[in-house]
């Protein structure tokens, strides 16, 4: 009596698997008629196609992650890119569902994939990266060719197309930059001459090894040792890519040297922190060329000896002996809190 309960269970447990089993073929084989039925149709019914083949690897794919067929794997990621593609050249590259997309794709690009879906892959992310470049978002762009770079068959074309894109943008910030370098001297102009700093320092974040770049940014700290290098104040909101701006205006304390005598040196300060502070003349310091730092003399008066939220002070500081050493530039370090300004 026993044992007909035992082998109903077993005859109910093998229909549910068989079931399941047919539910995700199913799946699959829906797909691939789909898929065979894209190729024949066009216009709208070619492209309600191509949609029902994504959906449907989909639930096969998702069905069990960790047994995906070869086949259905390199289906799936040629329907996602295919859609992926429709969104980026029919919409924009800001549509909600292409990092969905993304994502998809991403975690099926195993080592079985395709090698010319990968390319695709690649060429998807440029064309992504492109977009984002027109739009000034350089940063974005870069990103987006680094990874076209990382998951590429053959790289090769797509470090050409980072290359090329870098240069474009270095070159064009520091031709900026010697535009305002020039006016800016011609017509006796600081905030100028602190835009051509700001161009200088654009496109050696771009390409560190911009040497026009170097030597316009170099030539822009000569003149503005005594001037705050305060960039929000001169661009007026003219960058158009908020995030470079930001890695370039990183500091929420303007220094500037407004005299100098031997190792005395009358040092303003701008401080734009959560927080104020307390100020101590150790808090600053000359580097020279080989990194070394001098503190200034500890202990001397500085008034206010407290630097309020958007306050501005003159301190006098007077640092040790520095020898034959040539100085690069000024610090003020304190804690969480650091600035410099740099002289050459």
């Amino acid at each position: 009596m026993k044992l007909v309960p035992r082998l109903l269970v077993t005859a109910l447990t093998l229909t549910a698997v068989a079931l399941l089993t047919a539910c995700a073929t199913g799946e699959e084989a829906a797909g691939d008629k789909a898929y065979d039925m894209s190729k024949k149709a066009t216009g709208d019914a070619r492209r309600t196609q191509l949609k029902t083949a994504y959906m449907n690897y989909r639930k096969a794919v998702m069905a069990d992650t960790t047994k995906v067929s070869t086949k259905l794997r390199n289906r799936f990621l040629e329907m996602a890119l295919v859609r992926a593609k429709m969104m980026l050249e029919e919409g924009s590259y800001t549509m909600d569902g292409i990092p969905l997309l993304m994502e998809d794709i991403e975690n099926q690009l195993k080592p079985d994939a395709q090698p010319e879906l990968r390319q695709q892959y690649s060429a998807f992310l440029v064309q992504m990266g492109d977009s984002a470049a027109a739009r000034t978002r350089f940063i974005d762009a870069l990103a987006y060719y680094d990874r076209a770079i990382d998951r590429a068959a053959d790289a090769a074309p797509f470090r050409e197309k980072r290359t090329g894109v870098i240069k474009s943008v270095a070159d064009e910030n520091y031709e900026l930059g010697m535009m305002n370098w020039e006016m800016g001297n011609k017509d006796k102009d600081e905030s100028m001459l602190v835009k051509a700093e700001y161009y200088a320092r654009v496109a050696l974040y771009f390409d560190s090894t911009h040497a026009k770049a170097l030597k316009l940014l170099g030539d822009c700290h000569k003149a503005n040792i005594n001037t705050y290098s305060a960039y929000v104040t001169v661009m007026h909101g003219e960058y158009s890519d908020t995030l470079v701006f930001r890695r370039i205006n990183k500091y929420d304390i303007l220094l500037s040297v407004y005299a100098s005598r031997g190792n005395t040196y009358q040092i303003r300060m701008h401080s734009n922190t959560y927080n104020p502070l307390r100020m101590k003349s150790e808090h600053f310091m000359l580097v020279d060329t080989d990194g070394k730092r001098y503190p200034a003399n500890a202990g001397a008066k500085m008034d206010p000896d407290i630097l309020d939220q958007e306050r501005e002070a003159l301190y006098t500081v007077v640092f040790p002996s520095t020898g034959r050493a040539t100085i690069k530039k000024l610090i003020y370090e304190n804690g969480p809190h650091y600035s410099e300004k740099n002289f050459f």
